[in-house]
């Protein structure tokens, strides 16, 4: 399973490419950075136990090219940890400090513009795959949603958050389903 994901992430990456090449619309570059948090809670409510969130390390980076006036993929890369003594997934207290990291490529819808004349404001939608680790590496299906407030033509803020669905998650004992939420400053390259 994981060997077909890869070989889907790269082909994605691929055809990404190729389409940026003979695509008439003006190309549109996005870099980001910020900060996230983790929730591995083993719960359905992503609000929920809000202080229980992991902070440690908290580094977020993405790149989006925007190929249309609707459509963007995004790369992200994000790193954070676990404490000892924390405990994840509904009790399971961990015994030594963990690291979380993830990379994710991703599909994003804009949609603002189909509520809102403004120039200052995005809302998108975004799905996609991705790898990550704390104690094993695991893969995932992710669902996200998010805002841009745009600063100026070329800074914006952004807030996302993110469900991630991971393979196998009955066999993982941290390595399982989790949120993430995601503040970043954006720069349009």
């Amino acid at each position: 399973m994981k060997k077909i994901i890869i070989c889907l992430l790269i082909s994605v990456m691929g055809y990404t490419v190729h389409a940026q090449r003979f695509n008439s619309y003006r190309s549109d570059w996005k870099a980001s950075v910020g900060i996230n948090a983790v929730g591995s809670l083993g719960t359905r409510n992503p609000v929920e136990r809000l202080d229980d969130y992991a902070f440690k390390h908290p580094l977020a980076v993405a790149i989006e090219h925007q190929w249309a006036e609707e459509f963007a993929v995004e790369l992200d890369m994000s790193l954070n940890g676990f404490d000892k003594g924390d405990a994840l997934d509904n009790g399971n207290v961990i015994s030594k400090d963990l690291t979380y990291f993830s990379t994710n490529v991703n599909f994003k819808w804009y949609f603002s513009e189909y509520l809102f004349d403004l120039e200052w404001l995005d809302l998108y939608a975004m799905g996609g795959v991705g790898l990550f680790q704390i104690s094993e590496t695991n893969t995932s299906a992710n669902l996200s949603g998010g805002v841009q407030f745009w600063l100026n033509e070329n800074i914006a803020l952004r807030l996302q958050s993110s469900a991630k669905f991971a393979a196998n998650a009955k066999n993982h004992l941290y390595d399982n389903n989790h949120f993430q939420h995601v503040f970043q400053v954006v720069f349009r390259l």
